[in-house]
């Protein structure tokens, strides 16, 4: 691939959150998955784990456990002005058991060593979410390659525990993100982005 593909690659992807109906083949879902593996990791020590889920009734339970989770948020924060305005998206954080897949991305918590000698830092500096995170990118750039669409998600996060239960996640294990994949039904238009020249710096 030249630069000016991958370049195009990264331009056309979009965040897709309608999909058709007919599954993705779980060959090809595996051979995306291993092209995340490629990605960058910490220490080369890739930590990370893929969970793809297929199964409708295992979507349903996420999506209810995520619902569920933040209906007791916003309850918990009721009496305050911020509520209202999460309350208007709230409705949107379980949207992805309507995908036909979705990758959970997760990584190994900070070791016992590493939280001794960095303290707070010692997940950032471990680097085990980031590489995760850095895998998922490269899943979805693949996937839209492969003319799928995806949409990645942290809103469903504030019911990670849940989430981890529900995929018998192991212990020590942080959830980074969701991804939903499918075929796209509709292509939304780019959204703006910020000019380089906002957010862009040099160092010399």
């Amino acid at each position: 691939m030249s630069g000016l593909d991958l370049a195009e690659v990264i331009r056309g992807r979009r965040s897709v959150r309608r999909f058709r109906p007919e599954p993705v083949p779980r060959e090809l879902l595996a051979e995306l998955l291993e092209l995340a593996g490629w990605a960058p990791s910490a220490g080369n020590r890739q930590s990370w784990q893929f969970t793809a889920v297929t199964s409708p009734e295992a979507l349903a339970r996420m999506a209810a456990a995520v619902r569920e989770r933040w209906r007791g948020i916003l309850e918990a924060n009721r009496g305050h002005g911020f509520a209202a305005e999460f309350e208007k998206y709230a409705a949107t954080f379980s949207w992805f058991d309507r995908a036909p897949a979705v990758v959970v991305f997760s990584a190994r918590e900070a070791d016992a060593i590493q939280r001794h000698m960095l303290g707070e830092a010692a997940a950032a500096a471990g680097g085990g979410a980031t590489s995760a995170a850095m895998a998922a990118q490269t899943f979805m750039l693949a996937a839209h390659a492969r003319g799928l669409g995806s949409c990645c998600l942290t809103a469903p996060l504030a019911a990670a525990g849940e989430l981890g239960e529900i995929l018998a996640l192991k212990r020590k294990r942080e959830i980074v993100c969701l991804v939903a994949v499918g075929w796209p039904a509709e292509v939304p238009p780019a959204p703006p982005r910020r000019p380089a020249g906002e957010t862009v710096r040099f160092v010399e």
